[in-house]
């Protein structure tokens, strides 16, 4: 069976299965998410074979993705995925659902104002929407170093998450790299994933 031959009530189950398989790929932004502890393989996998599809999104370029909701535990999580063309199942985001882009979990916040302006730009990914953010922790890595940048303004797509800065922004935060104007740090944990070997 070809992915685009999925009828829709078959979209859940299809996913569930994949899980259950392990046949599926996260992507650098669930890995982000993950490691800033705000999403578990636990949370995703959960969702993905309890939730339910709340959005289809269709792209002209890229095959169709789709915004899945549902509860680990207490917790709120969406994830939006995708299926490849090796019938395999892409984790694209997961995220849990908040303001200012989220009212409820399934509910989009209509209301804009300060916090939360429209731009007239589109996704370069997707083509959605573009509203503007304060990222309260991006995580920068330059020269080998991790650099954790708070309060960040940024451009968010309401339809896929990838976020954006614009070039006033990011020749401030290029400068206070460089000038290492750092306001403090935070410890590290390291973990060594590759063959056991000796290590120092």
């Amino acid at each position: 069976m070809q992915t685009e031959d999925i009828p829709h009530f078959m979209e859940m189950e299809w996913f569930g299965k994949r899980i259950r398989e392990s046949r599926y790929t996260l992507s650098e932004h669930v890995i982000m998410f993950m490691s800033a502890g705000k999403i578990s393989v636990k949370d995703i996998e959960t969702v993905m074979i309890t939730g339910r599809v709340l959005e289809e999104r269709r792209n002209p370029v890229r095959m169709p993705c789709y915004l899945v909701c549902g509860k680990s535990g207490e917790k709120n999580v969406h994830i939006v995925c995708a299926k490849d063309r090796d019938n395999w199942l892409v984790i694209l985001f997961a995220y849990v659902p908040v303001l200012p882009i989220w009212s409820s979990p399934t509910r989009r916040n209509v209301l804009r104002g300060d916090k939360m302006a429209e731009f007239v730009g589109k996704c370069y990914f997707c083509g959605g929407k573009m509203v503007e953010i304060v990222v309260g922790a991006y995580y920068y890595r330059h020269d080998g170093q991790m650099c954790v940048v708070k309060e960040l303004p940024a451009k968010l797509c309401e339809q896929c998450g990838e976020k954006y800065i614009n070039a006033d922004v990011a020749r401030k935060l290029n400068a206070l790299i460089d000038a290492k104007q750092y306001t403090g740090t935070e410890a590290a944990n390291v973990i060594y994933y590759g063959p056991k070997k000796d290590l120092p």
